[in-house]
């Protein structure tokens, strides 16, 4: 992407930052919604979606204190990875 002038167009951090947080405190419960559904499903498909990937579903994991908690967490990381990386893409966007 490049604007008039030549020069690549800047990320704005904060957008993607809270794209990339509000992506995640959608799915995060819904996945849990799903394990509380049918764990073994999600425990198949995970396994296919990385080779290797021995999954367990911890019935200990589903209360609704540890998913509050673990979605505020997740969610906060994922905001800080997006705005890392959309910080990172506008440094090394405007190098010549």
């Amino acid at each position: 992407m490049a604007n008039n002038s030549g020069q690549a167009a800047k990320l704005n951090a904060f957008a993607l930052a809270n794209t990339f947080a509000i992506i995640d405190l959608v799915l995060h419960p819904l996945f849990h919604i799903w394990i509380g559904i049918n764990a073994q499903s999600y425990e198949k498909l995970m396994h296919l979606f990385v080779a290797g990937l021995d999954v367990r579903v911890d019935k200990s994991e589903s209360g609704l204190t540890h998913i509050l908690i673990g979605t505020v967490i997740e969610a906060a990381v994922f905001w800080v990875l997006g705005f890392v990386v959309a910080s990172l893409y506008n440094r090394l966007a405007t190098r010549k």
